[in-house]
């Protein structure tokens, strides 16, 4: 995949987009749900409530990409860099699913723009950014957590050479109350991986064989995670993902699948699926969202059994070990770091 900062500078001021609502899925994707009217239906996650909106604020937060560059100033490039990511897979999703001259497979170009697409907003979401966080704030807590008074001074004077009496008592207070706290690192660095996985991510997806799933009726819903990897026989002990996940599911409109294989499949590269098989597909999308499932305003309501809560991810460890307090637990809190207007002289 082609670097896309290598092409600097993108014409247009990027800074343009500081300030501006950020959308973690894109508005022309979402409005593939829209009805006549242009409204979608949004069902939140955990709770249930169904709510119509539409696409331009549905999945949208204020600066949600802008970062902090070198110099100390808020930098909107990697929105920037988004909208022409996006720009390209809109065209050629819209070569796939236009109802008249809809082609599939695609050419080269759009299915490289395509797979563009699916590995950055595999990693883009709200969700990648919390469990980014929640990661942290294990790590921390884990490695801090039980630390005597000679290990904290240990390590004080590890990291900041001498060091007073009120700073070791500072830290071992915070030592005895880790689970008053969160440490939450800066929307930078989920900003800063971003490229670097979808980079990893796009030749896995590149070499899986491409199928398009078809439905008679518009009965496909999407989420705030949409790309949905898929494993017939998972094992109870491990995780599995984008490289050994049997397929990689994309739903292009409520009629639509993309459906990315392991392996070659004994059915044609396009083909009709039955009703039955969007069950499936909706169940998974109810479960990989992170808050919010997009639904066209005439689909019927979720299970409230699907709803059920979730750990972001699970963890094991030996039966000494004291885990931190949340761990392994539903999200309490599913708001992320928000990048804080700067204060202007």
């Amino acid at each position: 995949m082609a670097n896309i900062a290598d092409e600097w500078p993108i014409p247009g001021d990027p800074n343009h987009f500081v300030g501006a609502r950020h959308h973690t899925v894109p508005r022309f994707y979402l409005e593939y749900w829209a009805d006549a009217d242009g409204h979608i239906d949004v069902v939140e996650k955990p709770g249930g409530r169904r709510y119509r909106t539409v696409p331009k604020t549905a999945s949208a937060e204020t600066d949600f990409y802008t970062y902090i560059d070198l110099d100390g100033n808020p930098a909107g490039h990697m929105e920037q860099v988004l909208g022409v990511i996006e720009a390209d897979a809109s065209a050629a999703i819209g070569r796939i699913t236009h109802p008249t001259f809809g082609q599939f497979p695609p050419p080269p170009d759009d299915m490289y723009a395509i797979a563009t697409f699916i590995a950055f907003q595999k990693v883009r979401g709200r969700r990648r950014r919390r469990e980014i966080e929640t990661h942290a704030d294990f790590y921390i807590k884990v490695q801090y957590s039980g630390l005597s008074r000679d290990a904290i001074k240990a390590m004080l004077e590890e990291q900041f050479g001498q060091v007073s009496p009120d700073q070791i008592a500072e830290m071992e207070d915070l030592v005895a109350n880790l689970d008053e706290y969160e440490f939450v690192p800066d929307p930078n660095d989920h900003i800063r991986m971003m490229g670097e996985l979808a980079q990893a991510i796009f030749p896995r997806l590149m070499r899986r064989h491409w199928y398009l799933s078809v439905f008679d009726e518009p009965v496909l819903i999407t989420c705030d995670e949409p790309v949905i990897v898929y494993k017939s026989n998972p094992s109870p002990l491990r995780g599995y993902g984008m490289l050994d996940a049997d397929e990689v599911w994309f739903p292009l409109n409520p009629s639509m699948l993309l459906i990315l294989a392991l392996e070659p499949q004994s059915v044609p590269a396009r083909f009709t699926a039955p009703i039955s098989t969007a069950e499936t597909v909706n169940a998974h999308s109810t479960h990989s969202a992170y808050q919010n499932i997009f639904l066209y305003p005439g689909q019927p309501d979720i299970d409230a059994e699907r709803l059920v809560d979730t750990p972001l991810f699970e963890v094991t460890a030996p039966a000494d070990v004291i885990l931190p307090d949340g761990a392994n637990k539903p999200l309490k809190n599913r708001k992320t770091a928000r990048r804080r207007k700067p204060d202007r002289k």
